[in-house]
């Protein structure tokens, strides 16, 4: 569908092959339409400026013709489409093929499309009315179609054998052939009716040609060959490949008796049929087979597509070129502006190419050059030099290196003689005097590449086939100290994926796939800055343009986790502690795209703007001033990836972008402004996080609307493998559940406080500490235990950081749920309960006979528990038992290769098989159930579970991990994973960590806290006198209160957020919409503690003008609720009678008469409190509450101690607890 952006510019992708029906011309609309795979692109036809496309199909387009403003495709998708070229979308489509469909074309009065598919079958279909019909006369698949010029139901069909029929359409779609015309030997390429010129009645005469080198030329009326033109033979210096392509392409002149066709390798004849044997006149520019050839309406000009991905436009009176475009055949993974020239820009790709673009040429939009001379890869990634004109640094798809310079006699690619391992992501230059080398040791310039590999090469451009530098090991040398404390958590660096050069050589940026983000002064190469705000691959690092002052401390960074984010680094003391002690915080964090990002440029003349790019194929322009997006591009493909941005170096109003949809557009931001759309709800809206306005707690609490209304989608009654005592919906059913976790119970979860506590508790039970300075920094006040921990520890704890006794005692009850909901998993290829692998880890082989005994039938359970009987066997069966093991743990089943090496005693070689698999749940609890406490294994299955969970932002289960490790440097990593969320009671939690083991970051850590603390109080306490927080809400029809979305994510549970309660003046009806909905969720509507739980909300406080006032006073609230986000709904109870508050109907008339005893569930649907309440309502809460919300209905005033027990509200009364 045609949407409002606008393209100054555009490179289009190339016209597919060896399809003669794969153009058309449409003369009332002046458009050129093409086919490049599956979509249809649409061209002004006297210039060959990109106007639009037409997407829809799902396969490769193989015809297209147009008729008006209308155009028909037919695709190897098996369908046809109609399009209406002028609104861009789609009207008609049929979809009742059940093969290809090679030729298709409307009747001449255009109410009738035919399309022939592979195996010969014609369909006969009327758009308007959307009947159809299907004929069948020669067994050989369709080539060519063409409408007669004369007749408004009548088409020329030509087969792959060689054979034409003549074919016309009754009123009732019916086909019926009128002549057969045979006389070539193979496949016909092309077809074309002689233009009617003025001809009412009768047949005009039909070209076709064919791979059979000749052109012949039929009369139709008396149903014979009339002439035969054989095609001059090839260049004596094709080669034999170069001569199979032949492609016999033909068109009729207008009004003229001539004829245009293709030959070999791009040459084109035109047929003088006046004079007998005709004469040609030929003239060439492609330099590969021709597929079409198009007239435009003056006869004097044509437009051709070929394979060497060119599309020109002809005079054929002049024999010339009038207008050459060339086209991307593949996708772009590079653009780069020539800062010696700035109205070039270089754009490398997957064609193996490298095209030079003029694009501010006046004369002609298409001024490219190309150049693929010795480059035999894709091109990856690429830089033009900073001062030399038309040299450039490039990196391709195998991991090669080199350069290449558009002045140059021989054009040649050359390579350096170092080269990576991988796919090359960033190319940067560096000059020698910012790493302090003088111009004799090095007079050229630096090539600085970052590839697949995790390796940063540093290459000479004056000495190519020298070795180049390893960077890396130039960082190891001079940071030995801290890269070792890097490596002892996982055994590894991390791995690098991008690099940038300070553009005044004081710094380098390097970014990594586990999303850090690292700092290193130039020349001496000390790391000065380290950050960990992002949780995925670092895809783009961008210093900010200096100013007129040669400054220049703002750093871009876009990442697979969506985010954009903007590092100061003016402030020196601030980098200096982030070095041993990573931050999380910027200055500024930016995300609207729905993937991860791909592109950023800054303005060159204005350091506010930024531009950026995604893989969800848009761009946007951002106002860094506020965070608030300027401009959005989408004119890419739907369901393309944009890959790379540039922004012009001479026009502020002019950038790039390019991706895999083989499109490169210049468009201007002025012309695309971003507009939100109010009406659509699943519209990605923008977020910016400002220090001054947000604390950057996780990426959870930053989360798209649109992901939110996905989540909310998800059923209430859906059946998970973790939920409880929950039967399936239907006992009779033959299909089972499916197991989705191995520990149902020990999947519940814990609040983030009760995790902390653990992490204090085991950290003061392996190194000791001062445990009462940490837990009263941690508090804020006296400590009390019971007000903040849970009496009862989860079957998490019990189950990974208990003791033995403890675990079985969790394994039985795990048992017991497996057998409770019936769920199954494939074990050894047979389907089976989980609960006999678990029976088999702690050798409870009473349970596996029993279930042997609890049926009279004889089933595959029983031959496996059969099987596994002779435990105690021979030699002989303990190798087919290892050998069997092998075999399910290459078919990745797991579960039953660990059963296989259990059953032969070796339970290192069944925890090895979890291990590979990254099941590091299995793999400790099974070492837990059968090896000792002290055997060394546990501690490698704990460090590789703490960086596995790390990465899945489980950031408190990484830290008891780290802990129960005991490896070196594990304080250091479990106090960096605790704060690294950033939000004030993540850094609160490291700091007291750090006091209590007397950590020399504790002073540090405490005061990031205080600043944290001290910037989310000002920003929600702006307004309010330091006792009492006024809430003033205006009612009106117009206004409402937004809740910021918020989504904690584990790797089996999901909670979208709060919906927007609306303020109506009308019905003055508060309605209060609160959705929580969860995965895997227990009868007790706890939520799954493994991967990241963010179970606390950021509370954010605004002050609004209204009639009435809500004061809570400061002093009853307790302190974790404006510095901590909310904690999770479900962990509360508020109790009153017997009746479920989600199952209280209200709807918006009925007021509340009765007491109801309310208690939190697993789904809080919709609660809507009427202005009419007549009732006293009387709720109970726990004592731990872990916010306290505030509402007013008619001007009556709330105010909620979270403190007291119980609380009762009246229709007649204010009520103060």
């Amino acid at each position: 569908m045609k949407n409002n952006t606008k393209v100054f510019r555009c490179i289009p992708p190339s016209p597919n092959w060896f399809s003669y029906n794969i153009a058309s011309l449409s003369p009332e609309t002046n458009l050129f339409a093409y086919a490049a795979a599956s979509t249809i692109f649409l061209l002004n036809a006297e210039t060959l400026q990109y106007v639009g496309h037409l997407s829809g199909h799902s396969d490769k387009i193989n015809a297209l013709d147009t008729a008006g403003t209308l155009c028909v495709s037919a695709s190897s998708d098996k369908t046809v489409r109609c399009w209406d070229m002028e609104n861009q979308k789609q009207v008609a489509s049929l979809t009742s093929f059940k093969s290809d469909i090679n030729a298709v074309a409307w009747t001449t009065d255009r109410q009738l499309i035919l399309s022939g598919d592979k195996p010969g079958d014609l369909t006969i279909w009327n758009p308007n009315n959307n009947k159809m019909n299907k004929c069948y006369f020669i067994q050989s698949p369709v080539d060519c179609i063409a409408a007669s010029t004369t007749h408004h139901k009548l088409f020329a069909v030509a087969f792959h054998n060689g054979a034409i029929l003549i074919i016309n359409i009754d009123s009732n779609l019916n086909g019926h052939i009128m002549r057969r015309l045979n006389g070539h030997d193979l496949e016909i390429q092309s077809l074309c009716w002689e233009p009617g010129n003025g001809i009412t009645s009768g047949y005009t005469r039909l070209i076709s040609g064919s791979r059979d080198k000749t052109v012949r030329i039929w009369d139709v009326e008396g149903e014979r060959l009339a002439r035969t033109i054989n095609m001059p033979g090839p260049s004596h210096h094709l080669t034999d490949q170069q001569k199979g392509r032949l492609f016999m392409s033909t068109a009729w002149v207008p009004e003229k008796n001539r004829l245009v066709s293709a030959s070999y390798m791009g040459d084109i004849y035109m047929w003088d049929l006046d004079v007998s044997p005709a004469k040609f006149q030929k003239f060439n520019l492609h330099n590969r087979p021709i597929f079409s050839i198009q007239f435009l309406p003056c006869g004097k000009r044509i437009i051709t597509t070929s394979m060497d991905r060119q599309i020109i436009i002809w005079d054929i009176t002049e024999r010339k070129p009038v207008v050459v475009a060339i086209t991307n055949s593949q996708s772009i993974s590079d653009l780069s502006i020539s800062p010696a020239d700035p109205y070039k820009l270089a754009i490398g790709g997957g064609d193996s190419s490298v095209k030079i673009w003029k694009f501010a040429s006046l004369q002609n939009s298409y001024d490219v050059s190309l150049y693929y001379k010795g480059l035999k890869t894709k091109i990856s990634s690429l830089k033009y030099h900073p001062t030399k004109e038309g040299l450039f640094a490039y990196g391709t798809d195998i991991g090669t290196i080199g350069l290449f310079d558009e002045f140059q006699s021989d054009k040649n690619f050359k390579n350096f003689a170092s080269y990576h391992k991988n796919k090359v992501y960033s190319i940067q230059w560096c000059m020698p005097e910012w790493l302090n080398w003088s111009i004799e040791e090095s007079p050229g310039m630096f090539v600085l590449s970052c590839g697949g590999d995790g390796q940063i090469l540093l290459s000479d451009i004056a000495k190519i086939k020298a070795p180049s530098i390893s960077v890396n090991d130039m960082i190891k040398e001079v940071n030995s100290e801290w890269i070792q404390i890097l490596k002892n958590k996982s055994g590894n660096l991390p791995k690098r994926s991008e690099v940038a050069v300070h553009p005044t050589g004081k710094y380098i940026a390097v970014g990594n796939v586990d999303g850090r983000v690292e700092v290193y002064e130039l020349p001496s190469l000390k790391v000065i800055y380290h950050n960990i705000r992002h949780r995925a691959t670092i895809n783009k690092l961008s210093w900010c343009p200096p100013d007129a002052k040669g400054n220049s401390f703002l750093l871009a960074c876009g990442s697979d986790d969506t985010l954009i984010t903007i590092h100061d680094l003016s402030d020196p003391e601030k980098l200096a502690s982030t070095v041993y002690i990573p931050t999380s915080s910027c200055k500024l964090i930016l995300q609207m795209h729905k993937r991860g990002v791909t592109g950023i440029s800054w303005c060159p003349t204005n350091t506010t703007m930024l531009l950026s790019s995604s893989f969800d194929g848009t761009a946007i322009v951002w106002n860094l001033s506020n965070g608030s997006p300027i401009s959005l591009f989408c004119g890419h493909l739907p369901q393309s990836r944009i890959f790379c941005t540039e922004w012009s170096l001479h026009d502020e109003d002019l950038v790039f972008t390019a991706g895999d949809d083989a499109m490169c557009f210049a468009w201007r931001p002025s012309e695309n402004l971003y507009k939100q759309n109010k009406d659509a709800s699943n519209e990605i809206k923008p977020k910016s996080v400002l220090p001054n306005e947000k604390s950057s707690s996780s990426t959870q609490n930053i989360v798209s609307t649109e992901a939110v209304n996905v989540q909310s989608t998800i059923k209430k009654d859906t059946v998970t493998s973790t939920e409880i005592g929950r039967k399936p919906d239907n006992r009779s059913s033959k299909k089972t559940k499916k197991l989705k976790n191995l520990f149902p119970v020990s999947s519940t979860p814990a609040r983030r406080k009760n995790l902390q506590y653990k992490i204090f508790e085991l950290a003061h039970k392996l190194y000791g500490g001062e445990w009462e300075k940490a837990m009263n920094l941690w508090e804020g006040k006296e400590f009390d235990k019971e007000h903040i921990v849970d009496s009862q520890k989860s079957t998490f704890d019990q189950l990974f950081f208990g003791d033995k006794y403890v675990a079985r005692k969790v394994m039985s009850k795990e048992v017991a749920a497996h057998n409770d909901t019936g769920a199954t998993f494939n074990l050894g290829g047979l389907e089976a309960n989980p609960a006999i692998l678990l029976d088999l880890w702690t050798s409870n082989f009473s349970s596996l006979i029993k279930r042997t005994e609890d049926t009279e039938e004889f089933s595959e359970q029983d031959w496996m528990i059969l099987a596994l009987s002779p435990i105690a066997g021979r030699d002989v069966w303990l190798s087919m038992m290892r050998r069997q093991a092998q075999k399910l743990a290459a078919k990745n089943d797991h579960h039953g290769s660990v059963m296989c090496w259990i059953a032969c005693g070796e339970i290192h070689e069944a925890i090895k098989i979890y291990r590979r698999a990254e099941m590091f749940r299995e793999a400790i609890a099974l070492a837990k159930l059968r090896l000792p406490d002290d055997d060394p294994i546990f501690s490698d299955l704990y460090n590789s579970w703490a960086i596995l969970l790390e990465k899945e932002e489980a950031y408190e289960q990484a830290a008891l991990c780290h802990l129960v490790a005991k490896k070196e440097n594990s304080v250091h990593h479990v106090l960096n994973i605790l704060a690294r969320r950033g939000d004030p009671s993540s850094l609160r939690a490291a700091a007291s960590l750090a006091l209590m083991l007397k950590d020399d970051s504790a002073e540090e850590r405490i005061r990031r806290y205080h600043d944290k603390a001290e910037e989310k109080k000002a920003s929600n306490m702006e307004g309010s006198s330091s006792e009492i927080l006024s809430f003033n809400l205006q009612f009106s029809s117009t206004s409402s209160m937004e809740y910021q979305s918020l989504k904690g994510r584990s790797d089996i549970d999901a909670i979208s957020s709060l919906d927007t309660p609306t303020f109506d003046s009308n019905s003055t009806n508060l309605m209060l919409d609160a959705e929580i909905k969860k995965k895997n969720i227990d009868e007790k509507g706890h939520i799954p503690s493994f991967g990241t739980v963010n179970d606390e909300r950021d509370m954010k406080h605004k002050s609004l003008e209204t009639k009435s006032d809500v004061e809570i006073k400061k002093g009853d609230i307790d302190e974790r609720n404006h510095e901590s986000p909310l904690e999770f709904v479900s962990d509360k109870k508020v109790k009153n009678s017997n009746i479920n508050l989600t199952e209280v109907p209200f709807d918006g008339n009925d007021s509340l008469e009765s007491s109801h005893d309310v208690t939190a569930p697993q789904y809080i649907k919709s609660t809507q409190i009427n202005n009419n309440i007549t009732g006293n309502l009387e709720f109970k809460l726990d004592k731990e509450v872990d916010y306290v919300d505030m509402r007013t209905t008619n001007n009556k005033k709330v105010i909620i101690d979270p403190r007291q027990i119980e609380i009762s509200l009246s229709s007649d009364e204010e009520v103060e607890i």
